[in-house]
């Protein structure tokens, strides 16, 4: 395995705000000056072949569509060594659509949490007056788009100032996630790619605090972990 100052890269892909002390951290777009490096991961890594030794990638996947997520899987076995680990985290629509047709309202709890009370208390605010968002937020500035009066901006702002009612509400706010989400996922479905792709031991596993980001994340998600073959 190719050693960068003897330590095989640990890289951390499509990571947005969840970066991680001692890995590489990988995203498209900067937001709070803390990446490591901004790539397009629907395209080549720029990393070589066989390079890594563990890759961790939480609720990235589902952003491309099934064949950009299908060779982005190839390349993160591309990038890994002999006895390299890919770690990936997605939503598991089955978890899912079971807690939906069960009418399991404790299920949905974390999700509404967010949406209803943070989310939608932000989006408001920067909706009815982003003058205010940018002078308290001066050091700190969110995305340009939210202080944008374009029209499709400001409709983009409008979809996200929403109070969420009912669960199919958030059955719909999981798979399309204000049209960011392209694919849907379960752990058979992810298993049987990533065996297909080459990758050996492919599991599914739980749920590491240590690791793994958001309270809502380890009720909704599913976890896998596969290894390259020596």
């Amino acid at each position: 395995m190719i050693k960068k100052n003897s330590v095989p890269l640990k890289l951390n892909l499509g990571c947005g705000r969840n970066v991680k002390k001692g890995w590489v951290n990988v995203d498209k777009e900067e937001r709070e000056k803390k990446l490591d490096l901004i790539c397009d991961l629907a395209k080549k890594f720029p990393f070589k072949d066989n390079s890594c030794g563990y890759i961790y990638c939480e609720h990235f996947i589902e952003h491309l569509d099934w064949l950009a997520g299908r060779r982005f899987l190839e390349n993160c076995y591309r990038c890994l060594g002999p006895r390299g680990i890919l770690r990936l985290v997605f939503p598991d629509f089955k978890k899912i659509f079971q807690a939906y047709l069960k009418r399991d309202f404790k299920f949905f709890e974390p999700a509404a949490r967010c949406l209803n009370e943070a989310d939608y208390k932000y989006y408001q605010s920067v909706y009815n007056d982003p003058e205010k968002i940018r002078r308290e937020r001066k050091d700190n500035p969110p995305p340009a788009w939210h202080l944008s009066r374009k029209k499709e901006d400001r409709d983009r702002l409008e979809r996200r100032a929403r109070k969420f009612k009912y669960l199919i509400d958030y059955v719909d706010w999981y798979a399309h996630q204000f049209g960011e989400h392209q694919c849907l996922y379960d752990g058979e479905s992810i298993v049987g790619i990533l065996k297909e792709i080459g990758f050996s031991k492919v599991k599914i596993v739980k749920h590491k605090p240590q690791l793994d980001s958001g309270e809502g994340n380890g009720r909704v998600s599913c976890f896998i972990e596969a290894v390259k073959s020596a």
